[in-house]
């Protein structure tokens, strides 16, 4: 019985004990609620209901680029793009979300495989294994081994062994590696943040958009929207002068970033897109989002409408182009299918002709109306085709007519001419025996020659007959700095001041061959006064035959008439430009002028110009340039018309084409501008249709 009363205790006791440690943790709750509550309330319901706003960009309109006659060249159009926003799409760190963001990736690039469409993948590493680099993506090589850690010796397999750990796709195939790889890396280099949302493809047909939105639970974080979309509308005209926009890379960032821009955004690329960018790009502006605590959205709003960038107007005549490549086109293959050999020795007809090159300036101001290289390519299509063209051997991305650099041959005469007659070297009158070699020097080894048998024959007539005799005596009286001053003055072997990059060709000289640890021979001032010493480019020698056509006056050649503000009234206006002013006599430039007419009515252009006999007048200058041994001359040709107020300057260039081909592409340039004129095609200049 004591004993069943002292358990009844102990029991009553424990049961106290535990009540009392029941309302103690009570209390404390109690306590730290009413704390919570009544004392730190408002600061906590603060907390809750804050809102946060995050500010994201949004791309302004890229101005257009139009031709002298505001006919389109490249434009915006609205496009379909696959976005991924950073508010939305799943990016922990840990496993299971490395895989949905995997997962997602792998189902967008199906689908877009499936309807055979692109998605932006700049990793430079072939998309199949055994991998290898991607040719002529050397910086982007660099950047993906800075990137990655790498050492400058490791190899694509290195860096795609590194790709698959950093971004765990243990578990896919080696193709699926590659694309889930390619995203994910492009993601990581475009600034993927809260207020750049990634593109993962542009221009995705309705089809696919549809696909995506009716399964949108299948992709987090993924949204299509419409989107400024650069379209070329003459994609293969004038492709080289344009260019084209493409996406910023992670090594141009750093130099961008400080002029406003997103790694999201889309930059020139070359030609007029990446001249002139500063006025095409426009002004971005910003989408706000407003936010919870837990990054809910709660709203979105437009703070700042985005300022379209401004339109470029060109010099050039997109109609009176694209006739100009189709005539260098079909003389091109043409040329390539005659027969490359004749009785087992190579037949010197053109049929290994290597490139075209057209250029025609407006002699009244250096405005570029044609710039023609061939072979060229499709602006529409480049991205999709940049790969076979980085590999044709016959360079299609090459822009021959600002960049090719080559001997003028007999192009350079009138020139030459011009020096002589102006320091008194030789007159109108003074004659040269041609017996079709030049004895002058009595070296054992070297006996320039001529193209015939001229007898005796002045100036005028040795510009007609393109007399290399004539032009040796001359040089060598003249000697090579008046000569190679004349050059200069007349634009040659220099950059012309286009807009877009040009080379700026090279002039030789006793002071280079000194610097280079070589001589200059009397015999080389004579393949100088035949231009056969130095080399230049066709915009320059139409920018030649411009000045000669302005009696010595040269003006800066230029591609950009004007630019044009967003809501059409013109803000700038190129003014013609003199860069030079040859000091040459009116007698010395009538001379030149003579001798030019004649090439076409009694010389070695007569042929293909019906001896002068056409509906305009014409002062011109055949060239046969040579370069390799066996392999068919340059042909050159440049003109300037009509002669009594001359209109426009015209220069071509057929690299191993023959000199008879540049002349007949000449003639049906020319033929091709002229006509137009006569029909009343010619609409009015750019200057009169503007504001």
């Amino acid at each position: 019985m004591m004993a069943d009363n002292k358990g009844n205790r102990m029991s009553k006791r424990r049961s106290f004990f535990i009540a009392l440690l029941v309302m103690t943790v009570f209390g404390i709750y109690a306590l730290r609620l009413f704390q919570i509550q009544i004392v730190e309330g408002e600061a906590y319901n603060e907390l809750a209901t804050r809102k946060m706003e995050t500010k994201i960009s949004i791309a302004a309109s890229r101005g257009e680029i139009l031709d002298r006659y505001l006919r389109p060249i490249a434009i915006n159009t609205t496009s379909n793009a696959v976005l991924f926003d950073y508010n939305y799409f799943p990016r922990g760190t840990d496993d299971g979300q490395q895989k949905l963001q995997n997962d997602i990736i792998l189902r967008l690039v199906t689908l877009l495989s499936e309807a055979e469409e692109t998605w932006n993948d700049t990793l430079p590493i072939t998309r199949k294994a055994p991998y290898a680099f991607e040719e002529e993506r050397d910086t982007s090589i660099v950047a993906l081994k800075k990137n990655l850690n790498m050492a400058d010796y490791a190899t694509a397999e290195h860096c795609m062994n590194a790709l698959v750990e950093a971004y765990h796709l243990a578990g896919y195939t080696a193709e699926e590696q590659r694309a889930i790889a390619g995203v994910r890396y492009e993601m990581s280099i475009r600034d993927f943040t809260a207020q750049n949302a990634y593109v993962f493809s542009s221009g995705v047909s309705r089809e696919t958009m549809y696909k995506i939105m009716e399964n949108n639970t299948e992709y987090p974080g993924v949204d299509v929207q419409a989107t400024p979309v650069r379209e070329y509308v003459q994609g293969d005209v004038a492709a080289h002068l344009i260019g084209q926009v493409g996406p910023i890379y992670a090594e141009e960032y750093e130099e961008l970033k400080e002029k406003g821009y997103a790694l999201n955004d889309k930059v020139g690329k070359g030609g007029i897109e990446a001249a002139m960018e500063d006025s095409l790009r426009g002004a971005t502006g910003t989408r706000t989002l407003v936010k919870d605590a837990k990054g809910n959205v709660l709203e979105e709003k437009e703070t700042k409408a985005p300022v379209p960038g401004k339109s470029v107007v060109l010099t050039i005549d997109t109609d009176l182009q694209a006739k100009v490549q189709q005539i260098l086109k079909a003389k091109f293959e043409e040329l390539r299918a005659k027969p490359a050999t004749k009785g087992g020795k190579f037949a010197d007809n053109g049929h290994d002709v290597k490139s075209g090159s057209v250029v025609m300036l407006d002699v009244s101001d250096g405005g570029v109306l044609v710039c023609a290289s061939w072979p060229s390519f499709d602006l529409a299509t480049y991205g999709e085709n940049y790969a076979e063209l980085v590999k044709d051997p016959d360079k299609p991305l090459f822009n021959r007519a600002l960049n090719g650099a080559f001997p003028f041959g007999s192009t350079a005469k009138p020139a030459v001419a011009l020096a002589a007659l102006t320091q008194g070297i030789i007159t109108p009158s003074t004659t040269v025996y041609c017996g079709g070699k030049y004895l002058y020097y009595d070296y054992a080894n070297y006996t320039p020659k001529c193209m015939g048998v001229h007898r005796n024959i002045n100036v005028v007539t040795a510009l007609a007959k393109s007399c290399n005799v004539f032009f040796y005596d001359t040089g060598r009286l003249l000697k090579i700095d008046p000569i190679n001053e004349m050059f200069s003055l007349f634009g040659l072997c220099q950059k012309t001041g286009v807009e877009i990059g040009e080379s700026a060709g090279f002039m030789d000289s006793p002071a280079y061959r000194q610097a280079h640890g070589r001589t200059w021979a009397a015999g080389d001032t004579l393949q100088a006064a035949i231009g056969q010493t130095s080399n230049v480019t066709p915009i320059q020698l139409a920018t030649y035959a411009m000045t000669l056509a302005n009696d010595g006056v040269r003006y800066k050649t230029h591609l950009v008439h004007s630019v044009r503000s967003y809501d059409g009234l013109t803000d700038t206006v190129v003014q013609p430009e003199v860069v030079s002013r040859a000091d040459v006599s009116k007698e010395a430039i009538d001379t030149v002028r003579r001798g030019m007419v004649e090439v076409v009515k009694s010389g070695t252009a007569s042929r293909f110009f019906n001896k002068g006999n056409l509906p305009y007048t014409l002062a011109a200058k055949t060239g046969t340039a040579q370069i390799v041994e066996g392999k068919t001359d340059n042909g050159i040709f440049i003109a300037y018309g009509p002669v009594e107020k001359p209109e426009v300057a015209v220069a071509v260039v057929m690299e191993q084409g023959t000199s008879a081909a540049s002349s007949e592409v000449a003639r049906q340039v020319l033929d091709a501008y002229f006509a137009g004129k006569t029909a009343g095609l010619a609409p009015t200049p750019p200057a009169q249709l503007l504001p």
